[in-house]
């Protein structure tokens, strides 16, 4: 089932590809709306979803970050979430920073297939950097009265100029378009994305070991000074990386610490 709103931007084609050659069996395209991860909240209430469903856009007017932040949009940027089984990509019982985590590096590898070369670096939790400046975000979330299901929620800038921007956004994101100087196309982009989104995805549900390795790889923090803080506790040394739980480890003056939540700053600059 494609549920097409519009043919504007993501053509009726592109979501027939998009269900071809990926993980997803149902589409629903915007060609406008306030939050992808809003309308996919609200999708997974429907017993009969057929399971993995993308919610897709061509502009987000007001999308949702970690609290009350909140993303920055513009037409030729990539967002859409997508509502999966609870259980089939992760433990009932566990967090969702390593569900965020496999998701970034996922759209991080899938980035740098199409754009070999790409200096990307994931921002524990769930930020996506390029040359120290923010070009993507992940957003996991819960169905409150569907709590077999998870929506995982991604934005990434891609032909969107951030010339376009405010400034106070202009001045801390980037786009792939201002890094490299070429449009992509985006259907492309989103395929490539969800394959890799797929396969991370399956190796969190198995447990896979090595992912805790790949993240510490991606991770942008490690080595660097960093000040995480969670509520009144605040943890200030350098990262050392990213454990299997998905926990910042960060060398204290009072000794090693795992930081399992938190905002995160780079000490000494970005």
């Amino acid at each position: 089932m494609d549920r097409s709103v519009t043919a504007h931007g993501f053509r009726p084609d592109d979501l027939v590809r998009i269900r071809r050659d990926t993980f997803v069996q149902c589409v629903e395209h915007h060609r406008d709306i306030a939050s992808t991860n809003t309308r996919a909240l609200s999708l997974a209430e429907e017993p009969g979803l057929a399971l993995p469903a993308l919610v897709l856009t061509d502009l987000q007017t007001a999308g949702r970050g970690r609290g009350a932040n909140r993303w920055w949009s513009d037409r030729g940027a990539l967002t859409f979430s997508l509502v999966v089984p609870r259980s089939h990509v992760e433990p009932l019982s566990a967090g969702w920073t390593r569900m965020s985590l496999t998701t970034g590096l996922a759209v991080g590898e899938a980035l740098q297939q199409l754009r070999p070369g790409l200096e990307l670096g994931l921002k524990w939790p769930n930020d996506l950097y390029v040359r120290s400046r923010k070009i993507g975000g992940i957003l996991v979330e819960v169905p409150p009265r569907a709590p077999d299901r998870v929506v995982v929620g991604v934005g990434v800038n891609v032909n969107n100029s951030l010339a376009c921007a405010p400034a106070p956004v202009a001045e801390l994101a980037t786009s792939l378009i201002d890094v490299t100087g070429y449009a992509f196309d985006l259907t492309v982009v989103l395929v490539q994305m969800l394959r890799h989104i797929a396969d991370e995805l399956t190796a969190l549900a198995r447990a896979d070991s090595a992912l805790a390795r790949r993240w510490t790889v991606f991770c942008m923090l490690t080595g660097r000074q960093v000040r995480v803080a969670a509520g009144q506790r605040i943890t200030i040394g350098t990262c050392q990386g990213i454990d299997e739980s998905g926990a910042l480890q960060v060398d204290t003056a009072h000794g090693p610490q795992r930081c399992l939540s938190g905002v995160v700053t780079v000490l000494g600059g970005d």
